[in-house]
């Protein structure tokens, strides 16, 4: 009853307009958005999970999406209440919710721990229950193996995610259409993803145009133009690598990157949308336009601020310290990044921004250099280990 209540508070708080159209013992409910956008909801007669409980999932993957993270916690929150013990078997999916808001929070370490019970828990149990109800792409146990490969990533921990990703892919393959399909799509993003970060940019290339591929075989619409974003995003960072750089086709990548960003935003899909407000802003400052990439970075800033989506805060602040000319202003949001990212558990920004402090300051910034390199997991070849080898090549212990 108190679920079922919740989840009408919740609904009437999302729900623009609402309409209902029945098939047989089948219940659809729309929801849609400001923009227009009908999104489908299932309620079925003989449903196992009473109480709207299969709506609240729905609802919690869409304010995933947009970000909306304290909703998603509200959700979060009304699911656990209606579970109950006859119904233990979607706690796992839970905690893979949970491991992503965290993750998407910058609660790294927090994350880890969701998504590692989770992922123990979806490979010990059975499928059954879960499977005789649910209608979405999204399967936890790739979602689960996915967002470890993330957190692999700001750990430095470039093998770990690598052994993730491989994990989803073999779980991908053996499922039908549309799960596997689907699945593996969003594993090819998360690793076109984590290869720009580690400056692969021809494997995220080729990644991101099998994406594409997929897509549209598929008809996954969401996934082309993920896609096809990703792969502006990697000619654009191959454009600011190039030995002499053009400025008209910097400008036209600066260009189709704000329009994939300016687009998402105004319809509200969030989720991740920092890091390309990240890409925005290292093209605008290689093109000499520091203060437009200062905005940028301001307003993606202002959005992980109300959303809570914190993720990539570290970065966002590192990057906006070279677009002031005040010296103590850059300094000031080093120093923030440096101190957010090992709050974080985020070694690898920690990394960065201990490479650009110890570039700023010089022999004060040494240690700390040493030490965020140190804690970099072995045998991870990151081109920022390879910059700090280096600079430090006397004193950096072995690595």
């Amino acid at each position: 009853m108190v679920v079922s209540l919740l989840a009408g508070m919740i609904c009437s708080m999302a729900i623009t307009n609402y309409s209902r159209a029945y098939d047989g013992g089948s219940q659809r409910r729309y929801l849609a958005t400001p923009t227009g956008r009908k999104i489908r909801f299932r309620l079925r007669s003989d449903d196992p999970l009473p109480g709207g409980l299969y709506t609240l999932f729905q609802l919690a993957i869409y304010y995933g999406n947009r970000a909306d993270l304290r909703r998603v916690d509200k959700l979060l929150e009304s699911l656990r209440a209606g579970v109950g013990q006859e119904r233990q078997w979607l706690l796992p999916w839970m905690e893979v919710l949970s491991g992503v808001v965290a993750w998407l929070r910058g609660e790294f370490d927090a994350a880890g721990s969701h998504l590692e019970g989770a992922a123990v828990a979806l490979a010990a149990a059975a499928h059954h229950e879960l499977d005789a109800v649910w209608s979405q792409p999204n399967d936890p146990a790739a979602a689960a193996h996915d967002h470890l490969a993330l957190v692999g990533l700001v750990r430095g921990d470039l093998a770990g995610a690598e052994a993730e990703l491989a994990r989803t892919a073999c779980r991908a393959e053996g499922l039908g259409f549309p799960q596997g399909p689907f699945n593996l799509a969003y594993t090819r993003f998360v690793e076109s993803w984590i290869r720009i970060e580690a400056g692969q940019l021809d494997r995220a290339a080729a990644l991101a145009a099998d994406l594409t591929d997929q897509a549209e075989r598929h008809g996954f619409d969401q996934w082309r133009l993920i896609g096809a974003a990703q792969q502006a995003t990697v000619g654009a960072l191959a454009a600011l690598g190039a030995d002499q750089l053009d400025p008209s086709g910097l400008r036209a990548h600066i260009a189709t990157v704000i329009r994939f960003v300016d687009t998402w935003r105004r319809l509200g899909v969030n989720m991740y949308l920092t890091f390309y407000d990240s890409v925005v802003a290292r093209l605008l400052i290689a093109a000499g336009q520091p203060q437009q990439a200062r905005a940028h970075l301001d307003t993606a800033l202002a959005q992980a601020r109300d959303t809570g989506m914190c993720f990539y805060d570290a970065e966002l602040l590192r990057l906006r310290a070279p677009t002031h000319a005040d010296p103590d202003a850059r300094q000031a949001d080093i120093g923030a990044a440096l101190e957010l990212a090992r709050s974080q558990g985020a070694t690898l920004f920690e990394l960065r921004a201990a490479l650009d402090d110890y570039d700023l300051r010089g022999q004060p910034a040494r240690a700390a250099l040493i030490d965020a390199a140190s804690r970099i997991p072995a045998n991870n070849a990151w081109p920022e280990l390879a910059r700090a080898q280096a600079s430090l090549s006397d004193d950096l212990p072995r690595i």
